[in-house]
Formats: structure tokens, C-alpha cells, sequence
């Protein structure tokens, strides 16, 4: 369907190349007449590029290989006239403008000249004003051909477009929908030309349009939203509409059909709100969310059941206050998140703490919780209190024989093989499979385990079989699908009859893998501390060592006093290193400390030359006196060593921290994402160890550090989530 010209805003276009420059070929057989015209042309105008061609052949060698934007043609020239010319260039389907200039002047060479479609005509005259009228019908032509081509294009986008498009006028008239639009409603596009808007909208829903949504129109320049309206059929639709103006008056119209979008939030919201219905309801189970970090976010009612604390006492703190106070020092419910979000879930079991400060017995799950796209959002938590069943497996009051009590008690899970490998007897620890006993004597061995590991776990049987022991280590398989590491230790054992069995005790690895993990992180922590702790220790050395050089070349007593005063440094730092291997942590003993202080201490403790230090923070903060010096004593090294001695460095505070800033070279903004690593550095044939322990020490306080270029154009540190007393 052809967009009829009064349907179209008013449109300026991009910058055609009139703007710019404009080649143009002229075709005349009088070569001396060419270079005339293309010196005159031009002159004229500076935009004007102009190329010569003696007849048609030529010409259409030059259009083979250049672009032009018009073509300036002769009508009389041997072998094919202009009109001829017209007619290959078209078949080339070129469709530049093409102005026919001609000393042949006829009433009928114009007629024939239209009828081809030249763009123009222009007869040959005497004088030189007629060169100023050709470039100003070339700039003309051109500009016109290209801005029609942009039109045509915008129109050809608006026709191919997904969403429904359309012009309406003053009064609410369509005229003009796209293929989109009509085929969005099941009319014709002939249908809909000439009809007012309120053809779409349900009666219901009319008053709203003109009472709210055109008078926002030109108030706010545009509207979007979403609106109910019909189909010709009847059928209602949801559609996602946006509405503005065009500077002639013209309502431009977009719409796209959002119905099943609609309908599948209204089924999911239903859904949800079933789900969070049924949580809550549930009683026999502590069902609750927890964020990425473990902090609670909802909180069912079996949860306020089982222990104690109802949704607005509970949500919002950490999920670490369930646990005993030995546990959760240690940070082991941390740990199962860790666990959780690296297996996808965990599960445990053990004490629990109520709010009245009352224990019990529970099994837990917990499963970490991914959106579409695969971002971690948080943790599920559904806990069941098991303390009857604990009480009961390990009451002595139990009716059961000695050695069956004795098994039964045991934390591990007593196994007894017969010579054909079936359970002959088990204790009832292995009940945590969700089996009860009963059940357990009636499987064989290798349904407890996934399928994967089953060969290995036969042919473990058979090595105990065959040599008398074996050990391996295999992922028991419980009821509800869920597996839990295990180690099993076997032994064959004869009985008076000579049938051999194996005999054997299953053990929970659960706690001794995440023992391991927090080895295996301490350890890394403990061997970068010792890589960052031997570059602090050289600082107070090499101080050490200047000064009583300088004792001795001077005589002067003051710098054997700087010396004393370093070695007290190693002291603390030696201290430092202690109580670190002592406690496992880089912070230890949090006190209120002076910053200011703090900084001019240990601005006292280093080679400051020429440098100078300002102090403009009165903060009292809390940390750890000896790591916050040794963060101190790294930074202002770095401002020292790198600003070559004669930098200012600034210690000031922060809404939630503090900074250290100098005007020294700075550090370039494609280098400060690595240079809180160990091996990185911004001044050569150094290692950036420093910087290393400044992050360290930070993120050991809980404290967060970035770098930026300070107002002189230096290096700017900030430190920030820091407590102020």
C-alpha cells in the first residue's frame, strides 16, 4: 500500500551529500563546451565535483567505475542521443538525477524529454548566468533525490516493521496504518483508513483514553502504557501503546500485543501466590528463604513454629543465629552456603537453636536458588526437628540386647555382609538414608549408592573379600534422591562355621570435607600473609638499616633513636605474625583508634625525605591498631616512593571511611584493577606486594578499598565501610 503523501510528518533527513560534496558526470561531444561547464560549475559552487565524458560509451565507462550523484547529459551527440542515454542509464537501474541540457531547443525535445523521465530540462544559452541556474538545479535535484530516498526508506522500515504502526489526525481519524497494525486487529488496512480511533477500544474503556491518556499527550510530549482494546472479531487484546505527536499535528501510534504476555504473569502471580499460600501453611516443616549472603528473607509459619521467632523479629538477620555458639564462631553455617552453592545443595544435620535459647535435633536442606540467566539470588532452607528419633536411637532405657545398643549409639553406621553380599544386619544410624531398618535388610548394598559408583563400591566389597580389608570413600544415595559422602572401612571376619563376612562402619565425611575446604583456604591465606608480612617486615629494615648508616657517617645520636624506633615496628609486626598463626585471622584485637594519629605514627616510621603529609581527619574508628599501621605504613610508602620525594600526601575522611591521596604521577585508569594484586606494580623492577597487603588488611577489617586519581591529577585510595566511634 503506497503512503499517501499527506500522511507523512514533516522529515529533514540525515545530511545528503548537497551538504557535503556532489560528483557530477556532464556528457557533451564538445569537449572545449565541457571544460567550460566544469570550470564554471565548480566555481559556483565548492560542493560541485564535476567529470567530462564525450559521448554515451564513454560516459557509461565512467558510471562503471565511479560513483556520481547527477548526471548532466547533451541530447545531440553521435551514435545514441541523450534521451537514449537516459534510457541505458535506467535499465542499470540507476537512479540518480539525470538533467537533460541541450543547445537544441524544441517544444517537442521537451515533451519527449518528460515523458522519459529526465529530471530536469535545460536549454543551452548565451552569457554565463546560465551556468549559476545548472548548479543550482543540480544541488536541487540532488537534494531532493536523496531526501525522497530516505522517506521511501523510512516508509519501507515502517511497512516491514514487527509492531503495529499509525497516523492519525486531529480529529482520530486513521490515515495511515502499516500491514502490523491492520493484521494486529483482523481488519483490512482499506477498513480502517478514515475510521476514528474508538473502533479499537471497547466502550468500557473509551472514557479512560480521552479522560487520561490524550490529554497527557501533549502535556508530557508522549504516552505509553498499556491499554485493553478489541480485535474486529471482538476478542480482547493487551497491548503495550505508545502515543506522541509529530510537529504537523499528526498522533503517531505504536502498538505491540502483549495479551499471552499478560496472561502468563497473571498464571505465574497465581501460581506464586498458591505457592507462598501452601509455605506458609505448612507447619511440619521450617521453610524459609535466605540471600546470597545468608540473611533471612521469608518465613513460613512452620519455621515460626519450630523456632520461636516470628517473620519481623527474624528477617533481615543472618540465619547463623539457629546455630550453637561454638558452630557458628567457627563459621560452619557459612560453610554450608559455600557447599550449598557449589553442589547446589547440602544437607545436615545436628543442634539447633530455638530463640527462647532451647535446642533440638534437626535435618536440614539447603539448596541454593539460580534466576533464568543462572545468577545466583539466594538460598532455600526447609528444616525439620528430628530430636524424638535422636532421643530414641540413643536412649539407654531402649529395649535392645548390649551389643545391639552399643552399635546403635555409634555415630557411625555399623554394616554386616553376608557370604552372598547382602545385608544381614545394620545399625540404626543408616536410617539418615531415609530407609528405616526394615527396608535396608531387605536391599542389596549397591541400590544405597548412584548408579556411577556402584562397580566400584562391588569390587571394594570384593577386595575386602579377597585380602580381608578394604577402604573407599562413595556418595550414599538416599530416599528422597539426595547423596552424602561417606567413607567405608571393611573387614572379613569367619564365623565358626567358616562362612565369611564382611563387617564394616560407614562414616558421615560431610564435616571432614568442609574441615578440609577451610584447611585448604586458611592455608592459602596463611601463604599469601607470609609473602605480604615479608615485604612489611622489610620496611622497619631497611629503616633500620639507613639509619645507623647514618649514625655512623654522622655521629648524630637522633638517627640511632629512628632506628630504635623501627626495630619497636618489627616488634609489633612480629606480634602481628604470631597472633596471626595464633588465631587464623589477620584482624584480631578491633579497638577504637585515631585515625589521625594513627597516620602521623606512621608517617614517623618511614623515609619521608621531601615529602609532606596533611592531616585533615579528628575520626576515631575502629580496628586493629597493628594492622591499620601496617595499611597506613604500606600506603604513604607507595605515595612516598612513587611521587620521587617531593609528593603531598593527604589523609582525609570519607562519608563512610577515609582516603590517602598525593599529587604525585598517579596510576593509570587501565592499571587500577590490578594493582591490589601480588606481582603487580605501577613502578618498575618492583613487585606491588605493598598494595597487595593494603587490600588485605581491608578486606580482613570487612572494609572495602578502591583507587581513582586524586583532585592534583595523583593517586586517590579510598577506603570505605568503616565503623566510626
Amino acid at each position: 500500500m503506497p503512503l499517501p503523501s499527506d500522511a507523512l510528518p514533516d522529515y529533514n533527513g540525515p545530511e545528503t551529500p548537497v551538504q557535503r560534496s556532489v560528483t557530477v558526470l556532464h556528457v557533451d561531444d564538445d569537449a572545449d563546451f565541457c571544460d567550460l561547464v566544469s570550470i564554471y560549475l565548480e566555481r559556483e559552487s565548492e560542493r560541485l565535483e564535476v567529470l567530462t565524458a564525450a559521448d554515451v560509451d564513454e560516459a557509461l565507462d565512467t558510471l562503471d567505475a565511479v560513483d556520481v550523484d547527477c548526471i548532466v547529459s547533451d541530447y545531440e551527440m553521435p551514435g545514441r542521443d541523450g534521451l537514449e542515454f537516459l534510457e541505458t542509464v535506467r535499465e542499470r537501474e540507476l537512479d540518480v538525477p539525470f538533467i537533460l541540457f541541450t543547445g537544441k531547443g524544441s517544444e517537442e525535445i521537451a515533451s519527449d524529454a518528460i515523458s522519459a523521465g529526465v529530471t530536469d530540462y535545460l536549454q543551452k544559452e548565451r552569457g554565463t548566468d546560465q551556468y549559476a541556474v545548472l548548479a543550482h538545479r543540480i544541488e536541487n535535484a540532488v537534494e531532493q533525490h536523496y531526501a525522497t530516498r530516505e522517506v521511501e526508506r523510512g516508509f519501507s522500515a515502517i511497512e516491514t516493521a514487527r509492531e503495529g504502526i499509525a497516523f492519525l489526525d486531529e480529529e482520530g481519524t486513521f490515515r495511515y496504518v502499516n500491514a502490523a497494525y491492520a493484521e494486529l486487529y483482523g481488519y483490512d488496512r482499506e477498513e480502517m483508513i478514515g475510521k476514528h480511533w474508538e473502533m479499537l477500544y471497547p466502550e468500557d474503556h473509551v472514557q479512560q483514553i480521552h479522560e487520561e491518556i490524550l490529554p497527557s499527550v501533549p502535556e508530557n510530549d508522549r504516552w505509553s502504557g498499556e491499554s485493553v482494546q478489541q480485535r474486529k472479531n471482538g476478542d480482547r487484546l493487551v497491548v503495550d501503546h505508545a502515543l506522541t505527536y509529530t510537529d504537523d499535528g499528526t498522533l503517531l501510534c505504536l502498538v505491540q500485543d502483549i495479551t499471552e504476555e499478560k496472561e502468563v504473569e497473571r498464571t505465574l502471580e497465581r501460581e506464586r501466590r498458591r505457592f507462598e499460600q501452601f509455605i506458609d501453611a505448612v507447619e511440619v516443616y521450617a521453610i524459609f528463604s535466605l540471600d546470597t549472603e545468608g540473611f533471612v528473607t521469608s518465613w513460613n509459619q512452620g519455621a515460626e513454629r519450630l523456632k520461636g521467632y516470628d517473620g519481623e523479629e527474624i528477617i533481615g538477620r543472618h540465619f547463623s543465629v539457629f546455630y550453637p555458639e561454638a558452630k557458628a564462631e567457627i563459621g560452619y553455617p557459612d560453610e554450608l552456603l559455600e557447599t550449598a552453592l557449589a553442589e547446589g545443595s547440602v544437607q545436615d544435620e545436628g543442634w539447633r537453636v530455638r530463640k527462647d535459647g532451647s535446642r533440638f535435633w534437626a535435618r536440614v536442606l539447603i539448596t541454593a536458588v539460580f534466576d533464568d540467566e543462572g545468577t545466583h539470588q539466594g538460598f532455600l532452607k526447609v528444616t525439620r526437628d528430628t530430636t524424638e528419633q535422636h532421643e530414641r536411637v540413643r536412649s539407654p532405657d531402649a529395649p535392645k540386647d548390649l551389643l545391639d545398643y552399643a552399635l546403635d549409639v555409634l555415630d557411625d553406621v555399623f554394616y554386616l555382609f553376608d557370604p552372598e553380599g547382602n545385608i544381614v544386619r545394620v545399625g540404626e544410624q543408616a536410617t539418615m538414608t531415609g530407609y528405616s531398618r526394615e527396608e535396608l535388610l531387605s536391599m542389596s548394598p549397591l541400590e544405597l549408592f548412584p548408579p556411577e559408583v556402584r562397580p566400584r563400591v562391588e569390587s571394594d566389597i570384593e577386595r575386602a573379600l579377597e585380602t580381608g580389608s578394604a577402604t573407599t570413600e562413595a556418595p550414599i544415595l538416599t530416599k528422597d534422591g539426595e547423596t552424602v559422602p561417606f567413607e567405608f572401612r571393611k573387614r572379613r571376619i569367619v564365623d565358626e562355621e567358616g562362612n565369611v563376612y564382611v563387617a564394616g562402619i560407614g562414616r558421615d565425611i560431610r564435616d571432614r570435607r568442609r574441615r578440609e575446604r577451610r584447611l585448604k583456604r586458611q592455608l592459602a591465606q596463611f601463604d599469601e600473609f607470609a609473602s605480604v608480612l615479608s615485604h612489611d617486615l622489610r620496611t622497619p629494615l631497611s629503616v633500620v638499616r639507613g639509619r645507623l648508616e647514618l649514625a655512623r657517617d654522622t655521629g648524630e645520636t637522633e638517627h640511632l633513636e629512628q632506628a630504635e624506633s623501627a626495630l619497636d615496628r618489627l616488634d609489633e609486626l612480629i606480634e602481628d605474625l604470631a597472633s596471626v598463626m595464633r588465631e587464623g585471622e589477620l584482624v584480631n584485637d578491633v579497638t577504637a583508634v585515631d585515625l589521625g594519629a594513627a597516620s602521623r605514627s606512621a608517617w614517623d616510621a618511614l623515609e619521608t625525605a621531601g615529602a609532606t603529609l596533611a592531616v585533615e581527619t579528628e575520626r576515631t574508628i575502629r580496628a586493629d591498631e597493628g594492622a591499620l599501621a601496617r595499611l597506613l605504613e604500606n600506603l604513604l610508602k607507595n605515595a612516598i616512593e612513587h611521587g620521587e620525594g617531593t609528593v603531598t600526601v593527604t589523609v582525609g575522611d570519607l562519608e563512610d571511611g577515609f582516603y590517602v591521596a598525593d599529587d604525585g604521577p598517579g596510576i593509570p585508569e587501565s592499571e587500577r584493577d590490578d594493582v591490589f594484586e601480588i606481582g603487580t606494580s605501577v613502578k618498575e623492577g618492583e613487585h606491588g606486594v605493598g598494595l597487595a597487603s593494603v587490600k588485605q588488611l581491608a578486606v580482613a577489617h570487612g572494609w572495602e578499598i578502591s583507587v581513582s586519581e586524586s583532585e592534583a591529577g595523583g593517586a586517590r585510595f579510598e577506603i570505605t565501610d568503616v565503623e566510626s566511634v
